[in-house]
Parts: structure tokens; C-alpha cells; sequence
């Protein structure tokens, strides 16, 4: 069994903890450990990642069963908390476990999927109530992928109303809170997903990003995120070929290197050849850019500031060239955004109206926010569209020559850390406040899916609040193993493995 788990981090064997456990007093009376509730299984969990947990499954030292009874006995003791699982798998779950085949890289290991990917039987709402009685009749490719790997999936997780908001907060599902401080944002829109696994009920989850939505709660609670390039991963909540791609959050980076390796989109058409997995960093020096400004030339708060320059010093220190730039784009990306997904709003108030019979706002199925958007986005016409369009394929160009003068960009994931609860999600106020907020706060990663380049977020220290920090660096093009080879260094360098969310199976 391979003792290590590829991040600088010793996996404990379930002989080494069932010592260790005796030696505590956690036995009951027959000598055998009672599971999921105390060190053994738990303890376990805590010490390694997915694809340790799946190499304890294979060599037969823990069961899938022992790995789902885990999982949702945690799930049970903190997602009432928490509100990240809104659709409960649980019995599904364990069923399906104590029949499991000890197959694929990550055997038996719980997983959980974001409420906007279809599963067979179950309900995919995109967190809105026009789709709350939508009936997923079978599973999309990209789900059948991760239970063919071995996943155990154990439930549906939180989003906000069709992924429209850095935060999880919503009509339908409620807001998820922040393990780190429940009165604090997990992020959005995959924000269900990075409270689930900082809070230790999974080790990896799955997530999707159309403008920030892996990223941003992977940084605000503490986790790893890849955002994969356009057209890289299979059909799975999108068919990938426009702003969003699928992926995951997770604890390691190589759960998140192994999953984006078996999820390759490997279609004879596909845009960028296979990448093999990713096991660890490569020997390669890299010319490293930075620059904390977003694209209204505005810099990020003070805690923000620091992290990302102390990741800059960081990086020069591994023997990287870290260098000042200037990032491309300004302001003028949102207004050319807003004019492309504005309309994405327009579609939805449009499928509300038709599924009611009556007018958007008199349905009572769209938060307000997304209510508004709908209609300021109809002020756009076909020609302002046109100019989007134009604009994004000029700026695509421009980017990857500027970006060719580099091997990464590294600046901050978002303005802040993760905002307070009703911050970015306030239906009494204004609909140019609230977009004002939600855009200067994700003013950093929308740039990255607009013109389909991979990027990803670092865990970067945290807030003076003790609020965690991620560090968002881009890539060129096809080149996720560019991203993956240095996220191994620092996380090698910087370990966050050990450090856990006040709410989370650690303090159980």
C-alpha cells in the first residue's frame, strides 16, 4: 500500500490507528472498534485524502460501507448547520455500499454532486423553483464517469438560483454557511460542495464553474479548485462548449488531479489532447506573473493583498521567476459580459413565465436578484450582443499574447474573503447595488471562462478573522498540468492538509 499521500503527508494505516486506538481506550469491550463514531474510521478520514481512503478499500482495511456509514454519520451531525446536502442520498448510499466492488481509483469513497448535474431518479433544481420538479430520467456522462471510478454518491449539494451568484444563498435551498464561521458565505455557486468537504463529510465533491463558481469556494473555505479549459471535460452539468466547466473541490490536489484526468472529454473533435494524471510537481522552473489589480484597476482588501504577495514570495523562493504584469483587461469585460449572460436570465424569466402562464414577476418562482437581471438584460439589443461577441473573441487573442510572455498568472481569487451572509444575496436591496456587490467581489475569475482558459485556486493563508484565503493562477490553454505540477509544490511547501474548519469532523 503506497504510505504516502503525494502531498508531503503521511497517510496512517487502519493497523497503525486501531493501535493507536487501544492504546486511547476508544475499544469497546469485545475489542473491536464501533465504526464511523470514533477514532478508527474517523481518524482515517481525517488523515488522508480520496485516493488513500480507495487504497485502504483495495487492500482491505476498510470497507466501502465503514467509509458511507462514516460519511453520513457526519453528514447528519453538521449539515443541519450547515444546509451544503439538499438532496439526502443516505440510504441509497449505504445500500449501495455493502455490495461495492473495491474498483476504480477511488473505490467506495462517498461523493457528492452539485444540484445542477443529473442523476437518474433523483431531482435536478439549478436551485430554482422552475426547475424543482425536474426529474432527471438518467444520469449525465459525467456522473456515470465518477461512479465508474469508484465514487459512492451520498447526496446532491447546495447552489444558488441557476449559479448566478458568488455566494449560496437562495429562495429554494436556503444558504449554506461557512464551516469556517457559519456566519460567512461558503462561496458560489458551488458553494454546497466546499462546505460538504471542508466540513469532512466527503473528501471531494463535484463543482462546476461558469465564472468563478469552483474557484471562489474553493477559496473561501480552504480548498483546492481547478477550473478545467473549454471543451476539456465530458458533457456534465453543461455540455462544456460555452462559459462553464465541471470539476470538483477537494482537500488534495491529487483527488482533484485524478478526477479531472478520468473526466476528459477524449471525443475525436476534442479541442486538447488527453492529459495523463498528474502525480506530483515536475522539475521544471516556471515564469510566474502577478498582479493584485481586477479589471477595474482596483486592488483587493489588505488581508487579500498580503496572502497573494507572500504566494508571489513563495513561489520565487520554490525557484520560480515571478514577475510584475499588467493584466489586459478593464472594465469594459462587464459590460460585455453582463450583455452575453444577461441573457441567460432572459431565458430563465422566459421558462418561469411559460411553466405559470403568467408574466416573470407575477410567478413567484425567481429570486429578485435574477428577476432584475432578466430585465435589465432586455434593454440589450442584438447589436450590443454582436459587439460581446466580437469583443470576447478580440480579447481572447490579446489575452493569450499577453499571456505568452508568461508560463502562469497569479492574482487574487476575489476582492475579499468570504462575505458575510446577505452581503451578496439581498432581496431589499437594489438590483445595481446587489449586481455592484456580486461583481467587484468576483471581479477576478469570470475573465478565465469567458475565453475558456484553465485556472485554479490555491489555499493562500487566511483573514485577520480567520477566514481562508485562495490564490488564483491561470494558465494557457490546455495546459492543467501546468497548474496541477506547481498546486503540488505549494502544497508541499505550505501544507493545508492539517488544518481544519471550526465546524467541521474534526471537532466532532
Amino acid at each position: 500500500m503506497d504510505e504516502t499521500s503525494g502531498k508531503g503527508t503521511t497517510m496512517i494505516s487502519r493497523r497503525d490507528l486501531l493501535a493507536s486506538a487501544a492504546a486511547s481506550g476508544v475499544l469497546t469491550a469485545t475489542g473491536w472498534p464501533v465504526f464511523a463514531a470514533n477514532a478508527d474510521i474517523a481518524g482515517l478520514i481525517r488523515s488522508t485524502d480520496a485516493l488513500g481512503l480507495a487504497a485502504l478499500v483495495k487492500s482491505g482495511e476498510v470497507t466501502p460501507l465503514e467509509l458511507a456509514q462514516a460519511s453520513v454519520e457526519t453528514a447528519l451531525a453538521l449539515d443541519g448547520a450547515l444546509n451544503a446536502i439538499t438532496t439526502p442520498m443516505y440510504e441509497q448510499a449505504l445500500e449501495k455500499a455493502a455490495v461495492m466492488r473495491p474498483q476504480g481509483p477511488f473505490a467506495g469513497v462517498p461523493f457528492l454532486v452539485k444540484d445542477n448535474l443529473d442523476v437518474a431518479g433523483q431531482y435536478t433544481t439549478h436551485g430554482s423553483r422552475v426547475f424543482a420538479d425536474s426529474l432527471a430520467a438518467r444520469s449525465a456522462p459525467l456522473t456515470l464517469i465518477q461512479e465508474a471510478a469508484g465514487l459512492n454518491l451520498i447526496g446532491k449539494t447546495n447552489m444558488p438560483e441557476v449559479g448566478a451568484l458568488p455566494t449560496t444563498e437562495g429562495q429554494l435551498l436556503g444558504a449554506t454557511l461557512n464551516p469556517w464561521n457559519p456566519l460567512h458565505s461558503s462561496g458560489g455557486s458551488s458553494g454546497g460542495s466546499a462546505a460538504a468537504v471542508a466540513a469532512g463529510i466527503v473528501p471531494v465533491a463535484h463543482a462546476s464553474d461558469g465564472g468563478g463558481s469552483i474557484r471562489i469556494p474553493a477559496a473561501h473555505c480552504g480548498l483546492f479548485g481547478l477550473k478545467p479549459s473549454r471543451r476539456r471535460m465530458v458533457w456534465g452539468s453543461s455540455d462544456q462548449t460555452s462559459y462553464a466547466s465541471d470539476n470538483c473541490v477537494s482537500r488534495s490536489v491529487r483527488d482533484s488531479a485524478m478526477l479531472f484526468a478520468v473526466s476528459q472529454n477524449r471525443a475525436p473533435d476534442a479541442p486538447h489532447p488527453p492529459l495523463p494524471f498528474v502525480e506530483g510537481p515536475d522539475r521544471r522552473r516556471m515564469t510566474i506573473g502577478v498582479d493584485l489589480r481586477n479589471y477595474y484597476g482596483a486592488l483587493p482588501d489588505a488581508d487579500v493583498q498580503t496572502a497573494i504577495e507572500e504566494m508571489a514570495a513563495l513561489c520565487a523562493e520554490l525557484g520560480h521567476t515571478v514577475i510584475e504584469v499588467t493584466n489586459p483587461v478593464d472594465e469594459e469585460f462587464e459590460t460585455r459580459f453582463n450583455q452575453i449572460f444577461g441573457f441567460r436570465m432572459v431565458s430563465l424569466a422566459d421558462a418561469a413565465a411559460a411553466k405559470a402562464g403568467r408574466p416573470p414577476r407575477e410567478t413567484g418562482l425567481l429570486d429578485r436578484f435574477v428577476l432584475d437581471w432578466a430585465e435589465h438584460a432586455r434593454g440589450f439589443s442584438a447589436e450590443d450582443v454582436a459587439a460581446a461577441n466580437a469583443y470576447f473573441q478580440r480579447l481572447g487573442a490579446e489575452y493569450a499574447d499577453w499571456l505568452s510572455g508568461m508560463d502562469l498568472f497569479l492574482s487574487p481569487v476575489a476582492a475579499g474573503p468570504a462575505p458575510r451572509i446577505g452581503t451578496l444575496f439581498d432581496p431589499s436591496e437594489s438590483f445595481g447595488e446587489m449586481f455592484h456587490r456580486v461583481s467587484r467581489h468576483a471581479s477576478y475569475t469570470a475573465v478565465q471562462n469567458s475565453i475558456g482558459l484553465p485556472a485554479m485556486s490555491v489555499p493562500a493563508g487566511s483573514s485577520a478573522h480567520g477566514l481562508p484565503i485562495g490564490a488564483h493562477f491561470v494558465a494557457p490553454a490546455g495546459r492543467e498540468d501546468a497548474l496541477l505540477a506547481l498546486a503540488y509544490e505549494i502544497e508541499q511547501a505550505q501544507p493545508w492538509w492539517d488544518l481544519w474548519a471550526p465546524h467541521s469532523l474534526a471537532a466532532l
